[in-house]
């Protein structure tokens, strides 16, 4: 079995206090604090809305790959994002399970996770699965974990 537990905890803890740290910024620019023009609150609610955007688009996902009783591989997941979690799950048979693909968009800050299953008529393609919360490591250990179970 692998897990990003430890990642993922660590991203969402991350996230959480950045978003936090800009939300108390902007509340406090309505104060009389400090001086703040309109075009400043203006631009730190657009990069709050863009925190947030990037983490809930980005591929930040709790994963948790095994095996099932030696016949089928498992793989569990669900977006780091506090609001609208779906948990998602899917199978595929070792016998049919083709390769693995671990892909990078965004000029490398996020990640993704591809997996292909052997078909009457080819190879089929499921969903991406964020791993933009695992780091270079982990992402090493979940490939050569893969590697094991490709049949060529």
């Amino acid at each position: 079995m692998i897990s990003n537990q430890k990642q993922s905890a660590r991203a969402l803890m991350i996230f959480s206090g950045i978003w936090a740290g800009l939300v108390i910024l902007f509340a406090l620019s309505f104060f009389e604090i400090f001086y703040s023009p309109i075009w400043m609150r203006l631009v730190l609610a657009g990069i709050i809305g863009l925190v947030a955007l990037f983490f809930y688009m980005g591929g930040y996902h709790f994963v948790r790959i095994e095996v099932e009783n030696n016949k089928e591989l498992m793989v569990k997941y669900y977006n780091l994002f506090p609001v609208g979690r779906n948990f998602k799950a899917f199978k595929i048979p070792l016998q049919n399970f083709h390769h693995h693909e671990i892909r990078f968009g965004a000029g490398g800050l996020t990640s993704y996770l591809i997996l292909f299953q052997r078909m009457q008529g080819g190879v089929a393609k499921y969903p991406p699965v964020g791993l933009s919360a695992v780091g270079k490591a982990g992402r090493q250990e979940m490939s050569s974990f893969l590697r094991k179970l490709e049949k060529k």
